[in-house]
Parts: structure tokens; sequence; C-alpha cells
């Protein structure tokens, strides 16, 4: 990781210091660089101005803290030039990872982490020493305030983490001489530190000196969590699964899993094969949710309420879960109580807090299981773990949130049915909710009707956003303003920013003019007195372009949106259109929930689209859907040319207005994507029903989105917007968007196992790609032809199939295509006891992927050939492969292969005669399906560790694995489930 020529790069492992081309950098007094320091730490994203304050000078804020932040900020730039930004109230520093050296720390930290997973102690240990070696003293040495000291403790704790790994490699290298002295002067830095003195300890008697070792007074253990090779691990006490699958496990649209044959009394070869050293190399901890949005600081009145839910909603032992509930009418300020609140208990909930904006009010509520999708990612789940249907869905969060204290903010609920999915079932954990309706059904401990403001409350709210002063000078104006705003929080806020930013405009004049906009609040806004008023003085403020553009940004079915997508919607360019949403954000029109990212208040968006319909009309609201659909075409296209290189559908889509987001590297394009997948295929759904000969652009939109879900398995989202436009398509009589949404579509049926619905529309897709003369995605429509029946184990026809998309691939140049499918060939052929044959072709494969520098296909021609290098009857060859994939998995974030990969690995020790090793790699497994809340893996992972327990006769251990196995793979494979219990029986 290095970074680009000319490139400051800062030093925060140490005194806080900067070089640009070898030479050092002023960087001012402590004070200013802490505030670099602070940038450095939570780079890339943007650092508001009262967190910098809060950072910087705690509790004791001088007046001239404002201007102090700016002056340094004014100074650094001089320095550091266009890297240091500005956004809105806000500051970020744009410089790569590889020029800050705690990045590059962590970078290597994690890279040696993966070598030692692999087995490559000693690349790991090299890694680690290196990263270990860009230390230069105690980090942001030096620097005062708050933010300094948690951060020196933190990356202190982290240093002597990487340290613990390195010196336990070190001792299972047999290098214990080396590192007897640096333990002696650790444990003298932390003399209470027992890991420490066990390490010690177990050096000190390695290296021929017992009596030391025992004054240190460590007990016997060495190194207990990373097993010696040669010695037998521990019995595992985990219970365990069956013999290996027989089924198909699928790694997305390209590859099915080569079938295993290891059954319970297979001869296998002889043991003298080498033992495989397995590490248990420490797991970062997931981060805990803390997912409560920013609260205002000028949160005034509602003592009584807040005390109310704190009291109700702090752990006390309760027996079931807490459940408050606040209502009341828009814009009243609902949500900032909740959120007020929330921020107060977050010392009670130590396990994190989940937050969703439910939509309540909107034309598109959010619907259950897409919140239950994002609360499982922000508990550790990875998409393709998470199930389809919504109880299973609500089912494993509760599993998640067992025993934890999570506090659950359920943001403008609509009713009963959208909540009760969503409430967890340990008593540990504690919900709160807001909602316009009183939901009687709900069973809430608590309820509060929040009214309006009291005058006072009102008044003094007023004089917190435009000053007290102004307030006092005119009291009575004050409270007639109040009074004209219905007491409102939101209507006020808007009223206040629109006072702040006149500062010479008297309260007279101004209530002057808000009686002149007085009129009801339309029923399309929500039905508030008083509040259109506000609305319109500050949307009067507008320019043209800003109007245009506050009133076509609440068009998409989206709950929030960048600059790009506000640029796209209105044609601005991009510097343009942020002015525009700070200049709206700055009047109260908008909120920024973070960087770079905007919302409406519900009754904002009710006024915004109402006044688009008046000024607007129906085509030029159908033009910004579409131009922002172009928009997302055009980031979508460039993802996947990164993630499918040499594919020639990134050539053969619509050409695009938009440049779209530009992605650099495999894996980007999925965490690109992945987080607002399900609002670009509404968008997309609802362009089509404004537009529909926007179907062309919408469906090679939905196809460029191919790598994304596959590599993130996301195909449940898909199927009924697939749906929804390909009839449209059809309608229109549109072939080639009729193929491409179908090749998706079938491809989604196939990935949820729904065969028969699969086959039937990739048949229609077949001929709409033919009639089209689409070969590039003909290609692709054969090979999942070919899968489908794979699963079926109608192997004959999948193997025609695979070599038509081979042929089909070759003769219209798709190499991505082509490659891909000659590797479903490959284990399609192994399926089918062709086992030279599958070889050569998996071989073909691998090469082209590697020449391509295509990580994705390499992975998948990588795990195939270790499975027919399995059934050939070369485990430790397989294991080679098993292992550079897993490699390549995780550094470019394909997570899930890593699961597919063990799951392979643990076969080829059990075939190997391994039990142990199995044993040991299987818990490697099920520690990682357990982390990704995959059950499936976790039944398959028992299943494989039952069987190596009972090939070493350990019938107790084994006996409970199966009994687990037999439960998890019952309602998801019944055939290993049957399995499992046959071996189980057969103890």
């Amino acid at each position: 990781m290095s970074a680009p020529a000319g490139t400051p790069y800062f030093s925060l492992l140490g005194p806080v210091q900067a070089w640009q081309d070898q030479a050092p950098l002023a960087l001012g007094p402590p004070q200013q660089r802490l505030l670099l320091a602070l940038l450095l730490v939570r780079r890339p994203g943007v650092v508001e101005l009262d967190e910098l304050i809060d950072g910087m000078w705690g509790e004791d804020v001088p007046r001239t803290a404002v201007g102090t932040v700016r002056s340094y900020v004014y100074r650094l730039r001089r320095v550091l030039g266009p890297c240091l930004t500005t956004q809105g109230r806000g500051y970020g520093l744009d410089v790569p990872d590889g020029a800050v050296d705690l990045a590059v720390f962590e970078s290597e930290v994690g890279l040696a982490r993966t070598r030692i997973a692999a087995g490559d102690l000693g690349s790991g240990a090299e890694l680690l020493e290196s990263a270990l070696r860009r230390w230069r003293g105690a980090p942001l040495a030096g620097l005062p305030g708050p933010f300094a000291r948690i951060q020196r403790e933190r990356l202190a704790e982290l240093r002597l983490s990487v340290q613990l790994e390195r010196l336990e490699l070190d001792l299972l290298r047999g290098r214990h001489d080396r590192v007897v002295p640096e333990l002696a002067l650790l444990c003298a830095e932390h003399p209470h530190h027992e890991r420490l003195r066990s390490l010690r300890s177990t050096a000190l008697e390695r290296a021929g000196r017992p009596g030391e070792a025992r004054a240190v007074g460590a007990g016997p253990s060495a190194v207990p969590d990373v097993p010696v090779p040669g010695a037998a691990p521990p019995a595992a006490d985990t219970p365990g699964a069956a013999g290996p699958s027989t089924g198909a496990p699928l790694t997305g649209a390209s590859l099915p899993v080569p079938a295993p044959v290891v059954a319970p009394g297979f001869a296998r070869p002889s043991t003298g094969a080498p033992a495989f050293v397995t590490v248990a190399v420490p797991v970062p901890a997931l981060p805990t949710p803390a997912q409560l949005p920013y609260t205002t600081s000028d949160f005034t009145g509602r003592r009584d309420a807040t005390e109310d839910l704190l009291r109700a909603l702090r752990p006390d032992g309760a027996e079931t879960v807490v459940i408050s509930a606040v209502g009341g009418i828009g814009g009243v300020g609902k949500t900032a109580l909740a959120l007020h609140a929330a921020h107060r208990l977050r010392e009670h909930f130590s396990d994190g807090q989940l937050y969703a904006n439910l939509r309540g009010v909107r034309e598109d509520p959010a619907r259950p299981e897409s919140v239950l999708a994002s609360f499982l990612r922000a508990l550790g789940v990875v998409d393709s773990a998470i199930p389809e249907q919504v109880e299973e869905r609500a089912a494993l969060y509760r599993s998640r949130l067992a025993g934890r204290r999570v506090l659950l903010v359920l943001d403008d609920a609509r009713d009963i049915a959208q909540i009760e999915p969503l409430l967890p079932g340990s008593s540990a954990c504690a919900v709160l909710v807001t909602s316009r309706s009183t939901l009687p059904e709900l069973p809430a401990a608590l309820r509060i009707r929040l009214d309006v403001l009291s005058p006072a409350d009102a008044v003094t709210l007023l004089g917190r956003i435009i000053g007290e002063a102004r307030v006092a000078a005119e009291p009575d104006r004050a409270l007639a303003v109040a009074e004209l705003c219905g007491w409102l929080p939101l209507a006020l806020r808007i009223a206040g920013s629109r006072l702040a930013t006149r500062p010479g405009w008297s309260l007279a004049a101004f209530l002057d003019l808000l009686e002149g906009r007085r009129s009801p609040f339309s029923a399309t806004a929500g039905g508030e007195d008083g509040v259109e008023a506000c609305f319109l003085l500050s949307y009067e403020l507008l320019g043209a372009d800003e109007a245009r553009l506050f009133r076509l940004l609440a068009l998409p079915d989206q709950e929030d949106a960048e600059v790009a997508d506000a640029a796209a919607l209105t044609g601005l360019p991009r510097a343009q259109a942020e002015e525009c949403l700070e200049r709206m954000t700055g009047l109260g029109l908008l909120e920024s929930p973070a960087p770079g990212r905007y919302r409406f208040h519900d009754l904002l968006r009710a006024f915004a689209r109402a006044r688009s319909a008046q000024e607007d009309g129906p085509g030029e609201q159908a033009a910004a859907l579409v131009r922002l659909c172009d928009h997302f075409l055009a980031s979508a296209r460039n993802a996947y040319a990164v993630e499918r290189p040499g594919h020639p559908v990134a050539g053969l889509l619509t050409p695009t207005v938009s440049a779209g987001t530009v992605a650099s590297e495999p894996g980007q394009g999925h965490r690109l994507f992945t987080a607002q997948h399900q609002s670009v295929l509404a968008v997309a759904v609802q362009t089509v029903r404004a537009d529909p000969a926007s179907v062309g652009l919408v469906a090679d939109l939905v196809l460029a989105l191919d790598p994304v879900l596959d590599s993130s398995f996301l195909w449940g989202a898909m199927t009924q917007p697939a749906r929804l436009m390909l009839a449209v398509a059809r309608e229109r009589g549109q072939t080639r968007a009729a193929g491409r949404l179908g090749y998706m579509l079938g491809g989604a049926l196939y990935q949820l196992t729904q065969l028969d619905e699969a086959e039937r529309v990739l048949d229609a897709a077949e001929r709409d790609a033919r009639g089209a003369r689409d070969t590039a995605v003909l290609t692709e429509i054969h090979n999942c032809q070919g899968l489908v029946w794979y699963s079926r184990g109608v192997y004959d026809r999948s193997l025609e199939l695979s070599l038509l998309a081979v042929e089909t691939g070759e003769r219209c140049g798709n190499a991505w295509g082509s490659g891909n499918a000659r590797t479903c060939r490959a284990v399609a052929l192994a399926a089918a006891g062709r086992l030279e044959e599958a070889a050569e072709c998996g071989r073909v494969s691998m090469a082209s992927a590697r020449a391509a520098s295509d990580p994705a296909r390499l992975m998948y021609s990588l795990y195939a050939l270790g499975g027919i290098a399995r059934l050939q009857g070369r485990p430790d060859e397989a294991i080679a492969g098993l292992r550079e994939a897993t490699e390549l998995a995780v550094r470019h974030g394909y997570s899930t292969f890593e699961v597919f990969n063990l799951v392979e690995e643990t076969f080829c020790h059990l075939v190997a005669g391994r039990p142990r090793d199995a044993v040991a790699t299987g818990e490697r497994l099920l520690e990682l399906a357990d982390r990704k809340g995959w059950l499936f893996a976790q039944g398959r992972a028992l299943r494989l560790i039952g069987t190596a327990l009972a090939d070493l006769g350990e019938r107790g251990p084994a006996r409970e694995r199966l009994t687990r196995a037999v439960a998890l793979l019952e309602p998801l494979r019944p055939t290993e489930a049957s399995e499992a219990r046959a071996v189980l029986d057969a103890l």
C-alpha cells in the first residue's frame, strides 16, 4: 500500500507529523495538530464542526472555539492544499490509505492474519513485525484534549494486541530465546497482564530456565489458542454434523460446488500425509452498532416526557421487552424527543443501538423484511446468510439479540403489522417507537402523546436559533411568530433558519411577511395549520435552480440522496447541486444525516411533491427519474467493468449522459451498491411506471447490477421489481430488454431454488435474446440454464448447455462468460464422474482468469479445482488452491466465499484421513458461519465436525454435534439432514 507521488504522508503512531516528498511539513501548534489528528482518524468521513470542538476542548469550550477551528483549518489548508476539504459545516481529508501510517499498519496486520490463517506463519510473522516497526513512540504524543487521550489508549491497546500475536507466533516457531527479553520489558510495563505473564513463563520454560518460569507465576499452559504441529488438539465440545454432503451448495449465480463423495466407512488414503497446522487467528470483533442519528444541540422543553422515557427504558431486570411509544402530529418533535432520550440512554445499552426510519406516512413505507435485513447486517450477518422469508429473518434477528442489551428506535411507524416483526425477544432489550397514530395494539409500558410546545418553550427554541438578544428586543413579536408557527418545532426551525440568515430583519417585519403567506395547510402536506406558511417563506427564498432541485429531489422513492443523485435529477453540475443542497439545509428545508447525504422531513417531502405536481408536471417528473436511472446505470456499468474484466456487456449497455461514480478495484462495486440496491430497484420500477419507454434503460441498469447481486447474494430483493419491469418490456415488444430482465429474474429464481419457474423464465429469455441477437447475454442465459439442470442432477443436459455457453461466448468475444461457463462445466463433469476432463477444463478456466487479473473468476476456478483434486485423491493439492482462493476472498471483500473454501478444506482433511485437522478446520468454519449468521453453513460445519469426531471414536461429542446439525439442516437441506441422522443412528 503506497500513496501517489506528491501526496503528503501522515503519521499518527507517535508525534503527529507529515511529510511531502520526504520534506517535513510545518503543522503548527499542538491544538492545530490535534485538529489534523481528528480529521485523519475519521477519514474518509467528514467531521462536523461541533464534533471537532467537542474533541478538542471537551466540556471546557472557549467562546472563540468556532473561529479558532476555522483559523486552524485555513492554516492547515495552506500547508496541505486541496486534500483538506470543506463540506457543509464539517471538514475532511481526502487522502488515500497509503498516506497514513495507521491505515498502513492496519492493512499489514490484516494481510498478516490472512497469511497466518492460510498456514503461512513465517510470512505472517514478518508482516506483523513490519507493521510494528511503524510505531515511533506514544501515539498522538503531546496533544491535549479528550479525543487525544481516548485515541492514545485505544491505539496503545491495538499495538499491544498485535505484539501479543507476533510473540505467540515466535513461540510457535520455536524462537523462545528471542522473545524472552522482549517479554520481560512488556511485563514490566504491564505488570498485571496475565497473558503476558503466561507467555513469558512459557518462553522461559522452553529456553531451559524453569526456575525463572515458576517465579513468573504463570500456569502450565503455553499457547493454548495456537496448536503446536503434531500435538493433538483438545476435544471440541460443540455439537456436530454428519458425513459430508451429496448436495451442492451454491456460490452465487456463477458456480455450484462439486458434490462431495466422502461418507462413513469410505476408504481413505494412508494417514502418513503431512499434518496441516491450524492457527486460531484472533478475529476482529464486529463494531457495536451505534445507528442513532445526530440529535440537535438546541433541544428545548419536554422535560417531563424525557424523564418518563428515561425511567421506563432503563434496564431494570424486567422479564419482558420494555416498549415505549411516542405519538403526535407531524412536525411536533417526536423524533427529536426519541433521539434525545435514546442518546442519554446509550451507556445503559452496551451492546448497541439500532435505528430505522419506517416512513409510516409515506407512500412507500419501509417493509419489515428490508428493515430486518438492515438490522441483521449491523449485527454481523452477511447478505448471503439472510433468509428470504420475513418470519425466518425475524427469528434470526431475535437469535442475534438474545442476551444482548440493545436499544431499538423505530421512528415513524405506520401500524402494528409493520412493527411486530421488528420487536426483539430478549428482555435485556428496549424499544422506543414514534408514530402519528396511537398504535393501541402495541404492548407499550409507557405511552406519550406529544403536544405542541408551550408558548414559553416555543419562544425559547426560537431564541436559541436566532439569538436570545433578538427575542429579548421584541418579546411580543417573538411570541406572535411562535403562535403563527403553531408552536410546532419543525415550523419554528424553518422560520428561525430564515431569520438567522437575515440578522438585520426585525421580528415585526418578519411577522408581517408570515401573516401575508399564512393559509390552511394542504391535505397533501399533512394537515397541520400554520406550517405551510413557514415552508412557503423558505421556499420563496430559493433561486430557480434551488427550487427546482427541491421539488425534484422529493420524487424518487429513496430515503435519502447523495450529491450525485441531486445533480443527475436536475442536470446541474455536481458542485452547483451541492451548493443548492447546502443552501436548502441551511434554510431547514433538508436534513443532512451524514456527510454528502440529504433527506426530507415527511411534511417537507409532501410539500415538495405538491409543488412539483403544480410547477413541473408529469413530463418533467418522468424525465428527472430517467436522468437519475441514467446516473445509476453509469455507476453500475463502471462497477461491472471492474468486477468482470473483459466482459463485453459493459460496452453493450445503453449509453449514458452521466459519467457515474467511479469504481477502481474489484469489490468496490458491490460495496458501493449493496447498501442501496433496494432503493435503486425501487426507483427503476418508479421510472418505468412514469415513462414506460424507459424500460430499455432500466433493463440495462438491472443487468449491470448482476455482479453486485451475485457477490452479495441479494437476489431476493430483485424478483418482484424484475417481474414488473419484464411485463412492461413484453407489452412494448422490447425483446432485448425482455431478454436481459428475463436472464436476471431467472438467475434470481435459480439462486432461490425455485427451479421450475427459473427454467420457464430462462427459456423465454433465451428466445428474446436470440431474437435481439444479444449474444453476450445469451452466453450467460445458457450457463444459468445449465446450472438449473445441474441442481436437478441431470448432468448430461447441464453439460450440453454449459458447452453451448462456452461456444456462444467464444463466438461473440465474451471471454468472461465463456471462462465462467467453462468453470461450471468442469464442476458438472466432476459430478458426472469424468474427473480428468473436469480437471483440464478447470485448469483452462483458471489460466484465463489469471491472465485477465480477474479475482472473482479466479476464486471460482480455484474452488472448483479444489473439489476436483479432492475427488481425484489429491487433498493436499486441493487445500493449497483453496487457501489461495480464501486469501483472494478476504482481500477483495467476498466474505461469503471464505465459508465455501473452509467447507471444501474440511472435506479434504477427511479424505486424507486427518480427522483431527478436519475437526480444527471445521471449528474455524463453524466460528465464521456463526459470525455471519449463516444457518446452512453452521449445519454443514457441525455435520463435518461430527463426521470427524465419529472417525476418532469420540461418540459423545460426535452425537451432540450431529443432533444440532440435524436440527439446523432439516428445514434447509432435508437430504443432508437425513444423511446426518443416519450417521447419528449408527453411533
